[in-house]
């Protein structure tokens, strides 16, 4: 749990981003690259600090160094200490991206009446020859078969919505679910339930986390550690992947994996 602590430190940076900072240096509060320093913070490198390798997209690494690698006359402002203080809030923008981008998963968002204590699930469709779901873009149009549907309580307000859907989502990408998907998804099903429980968590914890929300998932890790010695044996590559392809769906509009994409069209084809 220390390591996804030190991990919602950084919301802007990519999960296994941070993870690489926190390896190569556990106590690091704040990273950027020479040249930011400078411009946005007046500040310059002390010489002889060592660089951190993160990787950078369309080139291979970066380098960057932490606050404490870093000296000028301004003094450092506070509110950048703490980027995971609690709003409470979600973004429309955010969170409309998220609902959208389920379809590039093969996923249909189903909400239904129920009692307060029901938040949601994820199930399996039987898909038929004409169960698909479309997914456009500005061009093309994408037809991609509708796998799974995620149902949650329409009473609910949109931030437990929103951490019900990261739960399934982790249960999904996961791998606890199998493998409709073959290729793109672990098969990860043979799991015990104590496993698959506490990763769906991790993930919906850190999301919320990195985006400032409180969210249930706190109460369910620190309940299951006050009852048991020991965290089970969860794979945390598999919460870090569901982790990153999450705030991928919030951050922009995705067409998935080939294997998921049943027919492709241009809208001027129609």
């Amino acid at each position: 749990m220390e390591l996804f602590t030190f991990l919602k430190k950084f919301p802007k940076i990519a999960v296994f981003n941070a993870m690489l900072i926190n390896i190569q240096k556990p106590g690091s509060v704040y990273v950027a690259n020479a040249n930011d320093w400078k411009i946005e913070f007046n500040r310059t490198i002390i010489p002889g600090s060592r660089p951190l390798v993160i990787l950078k997209p369309f080139s291979p690494v970066d380098f960057v160094f932490d606050l404490s690698d870093t000296e000028g006359p301004d003094p450092f402002p506070k509110r950048l200490l703490e980027p995971f203080h609690v709003n409470g809030n979600i973004s429309d923008t955010r969170f409309n991206r998220l609902i959208s981008n389920l379809t590039s998963y093969g996923i249909r968002f189903l909400t239904m009446e129920s009692g307060t204590h029901m938040a949601g699930y994820i199930e399996e469709t039987r898909a038929s020859e004409n169960d698909f779901l479309i997914k456009r873009t500005r061009h093309t149009q994408y037809r991609v078969e509708n796998h799974y549907n995620i149902v949650v309580n329409k009473k609910h307000k949109k931030e437990d919505a929103f951490a019900t859907i990261l739960h399934e989502l982790g249960h999904l990408f996961c791998g606890h679910l199998g493998m409709a998907y073959p290729g793109v998804f672990k098969d990860r099903s043979a799991m015990t339930l104590n496993i698959m429980e506490f990763e769906a968590e991790c993930v919906s914890w850190l999301v919320c986390e990195r985006e400032g929300l409180k969210n249930p998932s706190k109460e369910y890790l620190a309940g299951y550690l006050d009852k048991n010695e020991y965290i089970p044996p969860i794979c945390i590559e598999s919460v870090l992947k569901a982790v990153t392809l999450i705030e991928n769906m919030m951050s922009k509009s995705i067409v998935r994996h080939k294997r998921i994409i049943a027919h492709k069209m241009k809208l001027s084809e129609k």
